[in-house]
């Protein structure tokens, strides 16, 4: 237990860096960058190490890695959205760490897909934005989903060759 705590918190910050590392501005005010990558491999090294509420502990590294780069990085207002929406994908990437091919790529899609529509939703009720620039920002969020789920599936299958269970 004492492990996944130190992995948490390593992976957390690991978000939060990566996630301010590049960043390209979208319409609605929002930014596309690279977290997404690290918040799939968190819960995935997380899942790994601890079957009993992996769920939580991917969960928060992704969400918790994400909402604390937000608002380093100047964008707050987006902090409690992208707390849900990271978390529940970085939850989802968790749980599928231990599991065989197609129920392992359906709780990463289905992670991806759920960071899309919590930002679509939320975005959508936004007074600032509204449905016209949460509709402007769903491509790019489904391309960021795809690309964290692949990379970090990619990051993960490298960490499992060079760190032995």
């Amino acid at each position: 237990m004492k492990n996944v705590k130190i992995a948490f918190i390593a992976l957390a910050v690991v978000v939060a860096l990566i996630t301010l590392f590049i960043r390209i501005p979208l319409p609605s005010r929002g930014y596309f960058n690279f977290g997404d990558v690290a918040v799939v491999f968190s819960g995935l090294v997380l899942g790994s190490l601890s079957r009993k509420r992996s769920f939580w502990w991917g969960a928060g590294a992704g969400g918790i890695g994400s909402a604390l780069a937000d608002i380093i990085g100047g964008f707050g207002m987006f902090a409690p959205i992208t707390l849900v929406a990271k978390g529940v994908e970085g939850g989802l990437c968790a749980l599928a760490s231990g599991r065989q091919k197609f129920s392992r790529w359906l709780l990463l899609l289905l992670g991806g897909a759920s960071m899309v529509a919590c930002y679509f939703i939320a975005e959508a009720f936004m007074p600032n934005i509204g449905l016209q620039g949460a509709v402007s920002e769903i491509i790019p969020n489904l391309i960021q989903a795809g690309g964290g789920i692949a990379g970090g599936l990619l990051a993960f299958t490298a960490y499992r060759k060079i760190v032995k269970d």
